[in-house]
């Protein structure tokens, strides 16, 4: 329902638990628990009772739910920018360019010296081409 919401926060640098298949009385304890926001699309007092950190997201289009989290929230979409990994939440490191020698294509590894590593899952990033297209499109979306 949020997934690519939640990857967008991600890139933010914003600690986003992500699992779809959880239920509500499920995510109602996490979030007591964790003193995490609840972030859905449903309607928000009878799926979860008494909890105050909850917000309902009502567009269908992810880049407008992150404006509409961003602006709800008054979050800063600068400072945490890419310190966690978009796929699955771990912190993300550098990592020296010797040991990532065997982990990236030869041409990336030729080209870039930069390199960045998941510390859970180990997805292996680096600042490529692609960067400042992703950096181009947040500017548009949170309009900035």
């Amino acid at each position: 329902m949020l997934g690519r919401l939640a990857r967008l926060l991600r890139l933010l640098g914003y600690d986003t638990h992500y699992a779809p298949q959880i239920t509500p009385a499920d995510l109602l304890e996490l979030a007591r628990r964790d003193g995490r926001t609840v972030l859905t699309r449903g309607e928000t007092a009878r799926r979860f009772p008494g909890l105050s950190n909850v917000f309902s997201v009502s567009s269908d289009s992810p880049p407008e739910q992150l404006r509409e989290v961003v602006a709800y929230f008054g979050l800063d979409s600068q400072s945490g920018l890419w310190t966690r990994c978009t796929l699955c939440n771990g912190a993300i490191q550098r990592i020296p360019e010797p040991a990532v020698e065997s982990l990236v294509p030869p041409k990336v590894f030729e080209l870039y010296e930069d390199f960045y590593r998941c510390a859970a899952c180990n997805h292996v990033y680096w600042r490529g081409s692609h960067v400042e297209r992703i950096l181009q499109n947040l500017r548009t979306i949170l309009g900035e």
